[in-house]
């Protein structure tokens, strides 16, 4: 498990390219799973592939959440000029 958590934290720190900002979610993913495993304990549920595949993808969606929380609070670039303006990335 503290293998996985490294990983997590290496590709985070990967993407954002800041220490300050890959330490926020490398401390909110064990927390949230310790989290998690308390509630399954004290409820009395079991520890079985079900249970453990909905954690992976858990970790995956705090994972992203905090790089996108992240990127979307980042100030913009004094470089150029983004061509669109620099408005919202959505598809529409």
């Amino acid at each position: 498990m503290l293998l996985t958590i490294a990983l997590v934290v290496m590709v985070i720190f990967v993407f954002l390219r800041n220490l300050w900002a890959t330490i926020i979610p490398s401390v909110a993913v064990p927390l949230a799973l310790v989290g998690t495993f308390a509630i399954m304990y004290l409820l009395g549920y079991s520890l079985d592939n079900l249970s453990l595949m909905a954690l992976t993808i858990a970790v995956g969606f705090v994972v992203d959440d905090a790089i996108v929380m992240l990127r979307e609070h980042r100030p913009p670039s004094r470089g150029r000029a983004e061509p669109d303006g620099g408005g919202d990335q959505g598809w529409g």
